[in-house]
């Protein structure tokens, strides 16, 4: 019985080692999107779907809160933003550093907008 404990924590510990390591699926892809690009995209992904969600657009404006506008802009096609955002999920520390950026271009976003309302306000 002691052999057969062994044997299975000798197992979890190896598939634990080989699934942490970047090999395989872990692999960033050739074509990765750099983690400033990254937050950018998603900035303007989080500002499209709240500008729809609160259906603030104009109607005939809709036409540009599609992705295809997003992949114009950024240069890139659906699949580098799929195998990016696969992979960034895979390695949630590789993520960390495109939360911070993006929290800093939506806090500069922020700023800018409420400055802008002051300006408004004292004309």
């Amino acid at each position: 019985m002691s052999m057969k404990k062994g044997m299975v924590l000798l197992l979890l510990l190896l598939l634990f080692t080989f699934s942490c390591s970047e090999t395989g699926d872990n692999r960033p892809p050739d074509d990765l999107i750099p983690p400033e690009q990254m937050s950018r995209i998603m900035a303007d992904i989080l500002m499209m779907k709240n500008i729809k969600r609160e259906d603030s657009y104009i109607k005939e404006k809709k036409n540009l809160l599609v992705p295809e506008y997003l992949y114009e802009k950024h240069r890139i096609d659906s699949l580098k933003l799929a195998t990016s955002q696969s992979y960034y999920a895979k390695n949630p520390k590789k993520y960390v550093p495109i939360f911070k950026l993006l929290e800093n271009h939506l806090k500069k976003l922020k700023d800018s907008i409420q400055e802008s309302m002051r300006a408004s306000e004292e004309e």
